[in-house]
């Protein structure tokens, strides 16, 4: 197959359809109402998308795919970019996992005090990507330790209809004890209970203990990218 400009959001599915990977990838970051262009070829994928901002964001998949003009690109690791006109931010891996063998298992406790849960997330995870109050959030998780909220995570859906793992965060105290990777499977089990059947999550590639958490948990690695901004 060629690569070619493809400006039908079902054609690049049905294109997709048996390369489960891009498929993933590609419905995952790319919402129908948004969607630009793409370009598939046999062992590349590249599309862009439009943020509700006016900016584009584009991701390039493959050894040597198209680089869509954009505002902000991720792509596969060692892919060839402009460094005169991108700036590398951060290198960060997608993973994913089907939740129907966490249907029996036991349920998070749902937080609703989203002072508590602000007060968690500002002492000891500046950087989360959500925090109480964004309209994705489907639910906030969490573990107690005599009382005390110690560990929490969130559950969004982003505008594709994915369900996402964010703001997954444990009290500095409390790190190493296997508290967020006992909450990620009792929100599996929560969400499976309310017939959500794959849930996703991005992680910052350097940060090992959490890959190694979320692999235990029983997430598989879909594809590792590196993300840019324009100069």
């Amino acid at each position: 197959m060629t690569s070619s400009s493809i400006n039908n959001y079902r054609e690049v599915l049905n294109l997709l359809k048996n390369r489960p990977s891009d498929l993933e990838t590609f419905t995952t970051y790319a919402p129908e109402q948004r969607f630009i262009t793409a370009h598939v070829g046999d062992e590349n994928l590249s599309f862009s998308v439009a943020d509700e901002d006016g900016s584009i964001f584009a991701m390039a998949l493959g050894e040597d795919p198209v680089i869509l003009p954009c505002d902000r690109l991720s792509t596969t690791l060692n892919v060839k970019v402009d460094l005169t006109k991108y700036v590398h931010r951060v290198n960060w891996d997608f993973y994913s996992i089907d939740t129907d063998s966490f249907i029996s298992g036991k349920q998070a406790e749902i937080c609703i005090d989203e002072s508590e849960i602000t007060d968690l997330l500002k002492g000891h995870a500046r950087k989360s990507s959500v925090w109480p109050g964004n309209d994705e959030v489907i639910l906030w998780g969490g573990k107690r330790i005599d009382g005390q909220l110690v560990s929490v995570g969130a559950l969004v859906q982003w505008r594709t209809g994915q369900v996402m793992f964010a703001s997954i965060a444990t009290h500095t105290d409390y790190r190493g004890k296997g508290l967020a990777q006992e909450l990620v499977r009792e929100m599996l089990t929560s969400v499976a209970a309310q017939g959500i059947s794959h849930v996703g999550l991005g992680v910052f590639a350097l940060n090992a203990s959490a890959k190694r958490a979320y692999e235990k948990v029983g997430f598989n690695l879909v594809n590792e990218f590196s993300s840019y901004a324009i100069r």
